[in-house]
């Protein structure tokens, strides 16, 4: 499973809110749907990764982590 957890903590960290991704980035494709698909931990587009990386300075591995879905793994045994 792909989680955006990294992704909310830098927000927190920094002082950023998704008001502010919303409104003063919304130029990279981070409309308020893209915004609530983030913070659901729904499929985003790599083009929204990019722009996020570009708006935060960070690396992609810095937004996102992934953990193994275990029943989806014992589905295939």
């Amino acid at each position: 499973m792909i989680s955006f957890e990294p992704l909310r903590k830098i927000l927190k960290e920094r002082g950023i809110s998704t008001y502010y991704l919303r409104n003063k980035c919304g130029f990279n494709n981070l409309d308020s749907k893209t915004i609530q698909r983030l913070m659901a931990d729904e499929s985003v587009s790599t083009n929204t990764l990019d722009a996020l990386c570009k708006i935060l300075n960070c690396d992609v591995s810095e937004i996102i982590e992934f953990s193994p879905d275990i029943h989806s793994h014992k589905e295939k045994d």
